[in-house]
């Protein structure tokens, strides 16, 4: 009996929906839409699930593929900075060698393998001694200019003493008017070209050259250019300040006359 009472509930529940989606919808058509909403949301909600779902599953796709094109997109640029690097150690290269076969000279190609630049010192190291035929005072240059000179020697490697060390003295002469002084070196990448009369024909913007009364380099090689003229200490003569051709943060490679 119990049972019985309970069902009839569900027959009324089933016989009043039968008649909801049977009969005309002017009679019915407020409970009717009622119902279908109340039958439409779990669908909707379980829709909203699942496109979630697959959002999820594919924002995680693009996640992985943007990392691996921006890991591509870092090789690829570290790949073009290399060529842009062996492009210009190729350039270097090629001027070196047509400055070989232009000049008189027998060189030594050398790598510089180390550096020292401090207000007391300014010196490098290369990658060639003794076993390449390179002794004390051996030249060094590069094809802008004179770069210094080999001081201490050894079976595989060297030390440069450059024209900017405050140790380095190099006779020297003005391309444009011949007059002679002696350039030394001095801090921040500069040489100082002293003992200038007074009258001396000398400004801005000239070249000068090694003299021939050096008894260690050769005649004409090229020191830098005169970037300031000034008077002495003392008013009795000038002094030019002269900027090497050479950048020393640059220097790669060298050349040692033999």
């Amino acid at each position: 009996m119990k049972r019985l009472k309970s069902q009839i509930g569900y027959i009324f529940l089933f016989l009043y929906l039968s008649l909801i989606f049977v009969l005309p919808s002017v009679y019915f058509n407020s409970p009717k839409l009622f119902v279908v909403n109340i039958i439409r949301l779990p669908l909707r909600l379980s829709d909203r699930a699942f496109y979630n779902i697959r959002f999820l599953m594919h924002s995680k796709a693009l996640i992985a593929e943007n990392k691996d094109l921006r890991n591509k997109l870092q090789e690829l640029k570290s790949k073009a900075y290399q060529l842009e690097e062996l492009k210009t150690e190729n350039e270097r290269l090629k001027n070196i060698l047509a400055f070989k076969n232009e000049n008189q000279f027998n060189f030594i190609a050398a790598q510089i393998i180390a550096k020292d630049s401090t207000s007391t010192s300014n010196s490098i190291i290369i990658s060639a001694g003794k076993k390449a035929g390179i002794g004390e005072k051996t030249v060094v240059i590069t094809p802008s200019g004179l770069v210094g000179r080999v001081v201490e020697v050894s079976s595989t490697s060297s030390r440069v003493m450059l024209i900017t060390d405050p140790d380095s003295h190099v006779s020297a002469i003005d391309s444009r008017s011949r007059c002679e002084g002696m350039v030394y070196g001095i801090s921040g990448g500069l040489c100082r070209m002293e003992y200038l009369p007074l009258d001396a024909d000398i400004k801005k913007g000239d070249v000068i050259l090694t003299s021939s009364f050096s008894s260690i380099f050769p005649k004409g090689l090229v020191l830098g250019e005169v970037v300031e003229v000034q008077q002495a200490l003392g008013g009795l003569s000038l002094s030019a300040l002269v900027k090497p051709d050479f950048e020393f943060s640059q220097l790669e490679e060298v050349l040692c006359i033999k």
